[in-house]
């Protein structure tokens, strides 16, 4: 069977990754609180990037009948989320405190996760939240000192 190859490990890419002073970055943001394992949180971080690769396509096929004040204050969201692919295309995965997840959610413009509950949290949990990406300089205070996520998955 065919192997996709991923478009951002060309060479060129990975050198310019290499060699950024103020990268953008996608925040990726664990809430700690609820004790996932390694697979649910896995599985919670694909559900919030999907859903913010979601919104900037649907940006992108929404152009030509998008309402244009709308698209203009939104204008933002596309144009950093295509240069991230472009050059970036770094992740980092924090954990959050309940205390700092409120804040979190009132002060950012984010995607939030929550679960169906049918394995190990109670249905409706916010487990995760994803911020558009932002250059690494302009990360908000609140997110410049989280904590990276420390979940290991320990060798057979």
């Amino acid at each position: 069977m065919p192997i996709e190859p991923n478009p951002y490990d060309r060479p060129d890419l990975l050198d310019l990754r290499k060699n950024q002073d103020d990268p953008l970055v996608l925040y990726i943001i664990v809430r700690k609180s609820l004790g996932m394992d390694v697979g649910k949180i896995a599985a919670q971080v694909g559900h919030g990037v999907g859903m913010l690769m979601g919104r900037y396509h649907d940006f992108g096929q929404l152009q030509m009948v998008i309402d244009r004040d709308y698209l203009a204050a939104n204008r933002w969201k596309i144009d950093t989320t295509k240069e991230w692919l472009d050059t970036s295309y770094r992740k980092v995965v924090l954990e959050a405190s309940d205390k700092d997840w409120e804040k979190l959610k009132e002060q950012l413009d984010v995607f939030l996760v929550k679960d169906a509950g049918l394995t190990e949290v109670e249905p409706g949990s916010e487990t995760v939240l994803i911020p558009w990406p932002m250059k690494k300089s302009e990360a908000p205070k609140l997110i410049q000192r989280l904590q990276v996520l420390k979940t290991r998955v320990s060798g057979v």
